[in-house]
């Protein structure tokens, strides 16, 4: 390969856009939800899922955090919603649990 064609190359590489990571610990957002969430979510691998049927489980949900997705989530979160109307999330709490949440995708 030519010296100027593998210059040219690396810098076109590094221009390509970086995959987007989730800023949050998907630890912490595993514990929030183990707390708050599985009373009507079921969580993978979580031992009290008595949520099963009550609404969409974790699984499900994290298959739809591509695209724009992630940020109808995030919205979603930051909305205090049914049965959880006193309970508010903040910003890093909502990093958390997406974080988490891209940790179940495939």
């Amino acid at each position: 390969m030519q010296p100027v064609l593998i210059v040219v190359t690396a810098i076109a590489l590094l221009a390509l856009p970086a995959p987007a990571v989730a800023a949050g610990k998907p630890g912490q957002g595993r514990a929030i939800a183990a707390e708050h969430c599985v009373k009507c979510h079921a969580i993978p691998d979580y031992s009290d899922n008595s949520g099963l049927d009550i609404a969409p489980t974790f699984a499900a949900l994290a298959a739809e955090l591509d695209g724009d997705g992630e940020a109808r989530f995030r919205r979603f979160l930051a909305r205090p919603h049914w049965p959880m109307r006193q309970f508010t999330l903040s910003p890093s709490d909502i990093d958390n649990i997406v974080a988490f949440m891209q940790s179940l995708r495939p």
